[in-house]
Formats: C-alpha cells, structure tokens, sequence
C-alpha cells in the first residue's frame, strides 16, 4: 500500500517555490519601481540643463544693453533696433523659467527623500527657487513691453515713463542676487552633506552664491556703476554654468542611484 498523508493536493505549489516566486515578484515590482524613479529623476535633472542653456542663449542674444543712467532717448532706440531679439530672448526666458521650475520640484523631490522627511534644506531650495524663477520672470516684463512699443512714435511725455520702466528691469539685479545666494547656498549646503550630486558642486555652488550675494549689494548700493553690470554678468554665467554642471552630474547618475550607493557604503 502507498501512504497518502504527505501527498501534496492536486494543483498545489510547493511552500518552497510559493516563496521563491513571490520574492522574485517582488524583486520585479522593486525594480520596475526604481526604473520608473530613474526615468523621472533623468528628466528632472534634464529640466535644469534645458533651462541653463535657454537662458544662456536668451542671455546672448541681447548683448551690452543700456545702463541704469542712459538717456530715455538711447534706450528707446537700442530697444528699437534690437526689438526681434529682445522678445525672442524673452520668450526664451518664460520657457527656461519653467524648465527651471521643474528642475526645482526635481530637486525638492530628491532632497526630500535624502532627508528622510527631516525637512532640513529642501524647503529653502523650493521657496528660493520659485522665488527666484519668478522674480526672473517679472523683471522681464517692463523690458518686453518698452520692446513691443518701440516700432511706434514716443511722446516726449512717454520718455520718462519708458525710462522708469527701463529701471525697473534693471534694479531687479538687486533681488534676483540675493535670490540666487541663496538658492545657491541652501542647494550647496545640501550637496556639501552629500544628499545631492557631490561635495565639489556644493563648495562650487557657495562661490555662486557669494557672487549673487555681492552682486544683490550691488545691485541695490550702486545700481548705475560698470562694477554692478560686470557682477551681474559674472553672475549670471556663473549660476547658469552651476546649475548645467549639476543638472549634467545627476544626469548621467541619477540620485536614486547615487543613494543606493550611499547606503551599501554604510552598510559595511
């Protein structure tokens, strides 16, 4: 006779293959979930590279403007002569202002998540971002509008206003380079403590944003002066060479990635 009592019932798996097929599924879903987080994280950090070269271009495109202390006359006419250029290079600023501002949600999201929910730098890069992302855009403004009515007759009264315009867009140097110290400190702060890119992009991003600090100074003490429009230059390409290195670095390996390294490292 055959014993029946270890058989197994008809159609039953093994508890043993149940295990080993539910762990692998679980190793699937895991890895379907890390490429998926991958796949963002790339587009994120292209965001940022997007942003820094649209402003580099939009920048360049509209070279050696008046200063602060330029007549109502010489403005009005470079704005004239250059008005094709002025508005392209400003609908090149709303579209890197919106990459920029995804590249922010992107770098809220992993610095989040490198906190572990301890909310230490992450809120400061959002507000200082979005804050700087829409200051940027409002000081555009003033110069697209001068621009747009550059083709008709001025008044002799409209002169000044079109002057006082023209000072509004230049004195936002002022916020802008406070905006971007600290955008550039809080960000280098948290790649300096290795929750973003590396330590070198984060002592870089402290250069950055002493450069802002004193072009913010700057732009507020002494508006008129060459040294303001030489800092604000420097500034300028500074920030934007910053932002595409780092949006570059996550690029090529994504933080999801660089975390996982992290934490084999600690692990031993």
């Amino acid at each position: 006779m055959v014993a029946t009592g270890d058989r197994e019932p008809p159609g039953s798996v093994p508890l043993d293959d149940a295990a080993t097929r539910a762990s692998e599924s679980a190793g699937l879903v895991k890895g379907e979930a890390v490429m998926n987080e991958r796949s963002w994280e790339r587009i994120g950090a292209a965001s940022g590279l997007a942003a820094a070269v649209l402003l580099l271009v939009a920048l360049l495109m509209v070279p050696n403007p008046p200063g602060l202390d330029a007549s109502a006359v010489a403005i009005v006419g470079y704005l004239g002569m250059r008005r094709a250029a002025v508005l392209t290079a400003a609908l090149l600023m709303g579209l890197a202002v919106v990459a920029f501002l995804w590249f922010i949600s992107h770098l809220r999201h992993v610095l989040q998540r490198a906190e572990g929910g301890a909310e230490a730098f992450s809120p400061v890069v959002l507000v200082s971002g979005v804050s700087l992302a829409t200051m940027t855009a409002l000081a555009m403004v003033p110069m697209t509008a001068l621009a747009t009515l550059a083709t008709r007759p001025i008044g002799v009264g409209e002169l000044g206003v079109a002057r006082v315009l023209y000072a509004v867009h230049m004195l936002a140097v002022g916020p802008i380079g406070l905006l971007v110290a600290l955008f550039a400190a809080s960000a280098g702060a948290a790649m300096v403590r290795r929750e973003l890119a590396g330590p070198w992009l984060g002592w870089a991003g402290m250069v950055v944003a002493l450069i802002g600090l004193i072009t913010g100074f700057a732009g507020f003490l002494a508006a008129p002066s060459a040294f303001t429009m030489v800092m604000t230059s420097i500034m300028g390409f500074a920030f934007l060479l910053w932002i595409g290195v780092a949006s570059l670095a996550m690029l090529v390996r994504p933080e999801v990635e660089h975390k996982a390294a992290v934490r084999g490292v600690f692990a031993h």
